[in-house]
Order: structure tokens, then sequence, then C-alpha cells
């Protein structure tokens, strides 16, 4: 039995039409956020921009630059979209007198700099559980306070 479908797809192929097509394969260089603020000497990367962060998660962050004692008042609020696999250190290059870096979430960027890096859980995971501030704060203490 012949349905509707079938007579419908019959003749779009007769007069050259396909109906269905594959998709094309996705773009392996896919653009990623990446989001920067700078305190200070102090440089972070957050999974999410600095303006759209709670009021909790801008107290942590405020609260460990601090605790690095920033040598200057500088603030920087920056996004910058890269593909996939680019390296991000000339981006980092275009920030003034940076000393150090702490990524706030899974770091699957392509960072070459010979600048101190931390990685860390973010923001809100810290929040979440407590106890990661300890490890962050082991990391800060080997890596960044001199």
């Amino acid at each position: 039995m012949i349905t509707s479908t079938i007579k419908t797809n019959l003749i779009l192929k007769e007069i050259g039409v396909t109906r269905y097509s594959l998709r094309p394969e996705p773009n392996l260089l896919v653009d990623k956020e990446v989001n920067f603020y700078q305190k200070g000497n102090i440089l972070t990367l957050l999974d999410v921009p600095y303006n759209d962060i709670s009021q909790d998660q801008k107290n942590l962050l405020g609260a460990i630059i601090t605790a690095i004692k920033p040598i200057s008042e500088i603030e920087v609020i920056k996004t910058s979209k890269i593909n996939k696999d680019e390296d991000i250190s000339e981006i980092i290059n275009q920030f003034l007198a940076v000393s150090g870096i702490i990524i706030f979430y899974k770091n699957t960027l392509n960072i070459q700099t010979s600048l101190p890096t931390i990685t860390s859980p973010s923001l809100a995971e810290i929040i979440k559980n407590p106890s990661l501030k300890k490890v962050l704060w082991e990391d800060i203490k080997k890596k960044l306070i001199f």
C-alpha cells in the first residue's frame, strides 16, 4: 500500500527535490567564550561573565583576591570568543601587570604562559562545597603568595 508520504517523496524525487538531507558535520572549532576578571595583578577566568555571577560569588572572589593582596587597584572585566584549540596566551598578555592566573572552572583551554596558574572548581561549586576552599588556598599559598 502506498501512503501519502511515500507518494509525496516519489513525486518530489521525480522533480529533483530531496525532502530530507544529511546535516553537515558540526564545525570542530566551535567558538567558546572566555570570561576574564582582573583585580590588581591577579587575573581570573570565570565560567560566566563577572556581571552575571551572584553577589555571594562576587564576595567570595573578592575575598580570595584580597587575601592574595593585589598590588594595584586595576579592575578589568572582559569576555572574548576564541576557537576551541586557540592559545589564549595572546589575550592574557593584553592585560597589564598580571602576576598570577586563577581559572574557576574545568580548564580545557590551551594556555601557554610562564605565569603561575591555578585551576579551581567554579565559584558556585566552592560556595556549595566549602571544603574546596582549603585546596584552593593551599594552591594559592604555593603559587601566588611569595
